[in-house]
């Protein structure tokens, strides 16, 4: 399953859902709480804080956004897995807290899809970026200079076992075994300064981490690691455009509550979540922050997802020597 087939059940589900079918229900009847697991001020932060808002006027109830940072995220899903699955402790997760983060652990603390029913509202393109100063101005181009030049050029990312990190480990494998250092940097800010300095010659991060520097013409954009191009750089190629289909790299964004919650509260979170994405002015917001809005909230689809992308990051992982104690 990939992001284009997730997306195509949305325009047919709608998100048209009376608001008095929400009300009619005893829940929500207290405030409700949204763990974020990473810091303030981040991408993942402004997505909960917007989605929260529209929540807590839709059910009536006030959302309390709860930042609980640590380990990749894995902290704050953990505690969300691990509470009453009653509706009023949700999970703002993403890729490292539903994918990535668990493979890269000897023993992680839960199951990322068993242990939570999901919904997806988000995917944050990411693109392969690098230095002006490269001769390569094309992704094709970029690929055979890498070729011709092993392991004269570095790429950055904010960490090992990062996205960033393994998406580049994706790129390098399904481009040819192609040999280029990676340096893990303290953070995404980092790795961006470093290739923006020349310190790595490219990155492979998230739009929203570059595209301040891309517009002011500070760095150079490669491809969207996507199938689809992304309305936020319409003119921007897709790696599968550039003859490389299986470099599908995103940050992919669930709402997410323990498993175990009564179906009517499902039903009624579903319903809610699927009237706040359906909103054109929330879906023009996100896309500011370069975020491509998911207006089906659909458990059973997210589910599938997620165990999709486990089972093709699981090898990519194995093969890199990521970890995370």
């Amino acid at each position: 399953m990939n992001r284009r087939k997730l997306l195509a059940g949305a325009a047919a589900l709608g998100g048209a859902v009376a608001a008095p079918a929400l009300a009619q229900d005893k829940y929500p009847s207290r405030p409700i709480r949204l763990v974020i697991p990473f810091p303030p001020g981040g991408p993942t932060d402004l997505m909960g804080r917007l989605y929260g808002e529209r929540l807590a006027a839709l059910l009536g109830q006030p959302v309390v956004i709860d930042n609980k940072a640590g380990a990749g995220g894995i902290v704050g899903a953990d505690l969300v897995a691990k509470s009453k699955p009653d509706g009023y402790t949700l999970l703002l997760g993403s890729s490292s807290t539903q994918v990535t983060g668990p493979l890269l652990m000897p023993q992680p603390p839960y199951d990322p899809v068993r242990d939570f029913t999901l919904f997806i509202i988000g995917f944050v393109p990411m693109v392969i970026s690098c230095n002006p100063s490269l001769p390569a101005k094309t992704l094709p181009e970029f690929v055979a200079l890498l070729k011709a030049n092993p392991d004269k050029y570095r790429s950055g990312s904010s960490g090992m076992g990062s996205i960033g990190h393994l998406g580049s480990e994706l790129f390098k494998l399904k481009a040819g075994n192609l040999v280029s250092l990676h340096v893990p940097y303290k953070g995404n800010n980092a790795a961006v300064q470093a290739t923006l300095s020349g310190e790595v010659d490219w990155l492979l991060d998230t739009i929203g981490t570059t595209f301040g520097h891309y517009k002011a013409g500070k760095t150079r954009y490669l491809a969207v690691c996507a199938d689809k191009r992304t309305s936020v750089v319409p003119d921007l190629p897709t790696t599968a455009e550039c003859g490389l289909p299986d470099v599908l790299v995103s940050t992919v964004n669930p709402v997410a509550l323990p498993a175990g919650a009564p179906p009517e509260v499902v039903t009624i979170l579903a319903a809610a979540t699927r009237r706040i994405m359906a909103d054109e002015k929330l879906q023009a917001e996100l896309r500011a922050l370069a975020v491509e809005p998911v207006a089906d909230a659909d458990p059973v689809r997210s589910a599938a997802y997620f165990t999709a992308e486990r089972e093709r990051w699981a090898p990519i992982i194995k093969a890199s020597g990521a970890k995370m104690e």
